[in-house]
């Protein structure tokens, strides 16, 4: 058994997909995008599993796959052609600018009868007035492509909307203006918002795991999440599982994972957006709480084997938090204390994103964080603490 693993920037670690393939006795071949990291990783990948580049079609085929995958976001409309060409499930050509689009998801999610934000697309600033007029204020105004908070905020006037179209639109194609979805009051440090990874086989769609996010740093820069008990009653995490499967249903996925996002509002439960892929730290979260496999289950549903969906809620807490540069930094300019985060209770792992001298830039969201410190706890008291304890130390100095 074969498996085609469309390998980019954002993917899971290459040894994790090489794991999981193996306990099936699949073996990984990797079509390597022409980027950057992908010649960067090329010498890693030689040693899991057969390295092709993306594009060479006969000689994948000469490999007789079984299945293909992709966990990078930029490589979702890439690999529905390959997948096309090389005769195998996955999303439909039909189906991919619903997934990878934002607006064309609200055209979808209201169709269906799931979801009726007021929204528009913009590609000119002199649509600015119109969309106001329909959307409302305040709004939100994102990419219509692209995934990690980049350009991401909320607008209150006419004036401030086309600031920050016409700063957008420079590097963005179009932007989403859309209603603003207003969270329920939450207590600090967790989210109003939470994500859920579900995996489609045909007609059926099921959770695989639950995210439970932090706090947004303004305006809205991801701190993390945590897995696998959530401070969200169990109760309504079926009703919100219930939703993200009928999102993704929705959108015409059939085959593979995909990371449904959330909002959690006074009147219940609302989808923000459906990512067409395994969502950032879900396996790592799951498998360190010990609740579910999402790794296993994504290889395993792309090449039509047999998986388990039997979470545990008997684990730790597992978490990931991320430390984020001030709104009016620009540049990390200095780094210290580092071994006392490292020494601190619950705290397993710390990782330095930006070391000095990095520009940072809160438009681009999960892309300029400073550093991920990754732990687990056993309770949600002990996680408000940790989370308490790493924004306490003064390890970071910006300008």
């Amino acid at each position: 058994m074969k498996l085609v693993v469309v390998y980019d920037t954002g993917s899971l670690a290459p040894s994790r997909i090489a794991e999981a393939a193996g306990e099936i006795g699949c073996e990984p071949v990797f079509a390597v995008a022409d980027s950057d990291h992908g010649r960067d990783m090329r010498p890693v990948l030689e040693l899991l599993g057969p390295v092709v580049p993306a594009d060479a079609v006969t000689e994948l085929k000469a490999h007789r796959p079984d299945g293909i995958v992709t966990f990078s976001e930029q490589q979702l409309v890439p690999t529905v052609a390959l997948a096309q060409a090389l005769d195998l499930p996955y999303h439909s050509a039909a189906d991919i600018e619903a997934i990878t689009r934002k607006d064309r998801q609200r055209a979808r999610f209201a169709e269906a009868g799931l979801e009726a934000i007021r929204f528009r697309t913009l590609t000119s600033v002199d649509q600015v007035d119109e969309a106001v007029a329909h959307v409302g204020l305040p709004a939100i105004i994102k990419p219509v492509l692209g995934a990690g908070s980049r350009n991401t905020t909320v607008v209150h006037t006419p004036a401030e909307c086309r600031e920050w179209a016409t700063e957008a639109l420079v590097t963005e194609g179009s932007v989403l203006l859309e209603e603003f979805l207003v969270g329920r009051p939450t207590d600090a440090p967790w989210g109003d918002y939470i994500a859920v990874d579900c995996v489609a086989t045909g007609d059926l769609v099921r959770p695989v795991f639950v995210t439970s996010k932090f706090a947004v740093a303004e305006p809205f820069r991801e701190r993390g999440g945590y897995g696998g008990r959530s401070v969200v009653p169990p109760d309504e995490i079926r009703a919100i599982e219930d939703l993200a499967c009928r999102a993704v249903h929705a959108l015409g996925i059939r085959r593979g994972i995909a990371d449904v996002e959330i909002k959690l509002t006074t009147s219940g439960p609302r989808v923000i957006e459906v990512n067409g892929r395994l969502g950032a730290w879900v396996d790592d979260l799951a498998v360190r709480s010990a609740t579910s496999d999402p790794a296993a289950v994504a290889v395993r549903a792309a090449v039509g084997a047999d998986f388990d969906l039997e979470p545990r809620y008997d684990g730790p807490i597992a978490f990931h938090y991320l430390v984020i540069p001030p709104l009016w930094a620009k540049r990390v300019r200095s780094l210290h204390g580092v071994a006392r985060l490292r020494r601190s209770r619950d705290v397993n792992r710390v990782v330095v994103l930006a070391p000095p001298g990095t520009p940072v830039d809160w438009r681009l969201g999960t892309r300029t964080h400073a550093a991920a410190v990754t732990g687990h706890v056993d309770s949600h008291d002990q996680l408000a603490e940790a989370v308490a304890a790493i924004e306490e130390v003064d390890w970071i100095g910006y300008e």
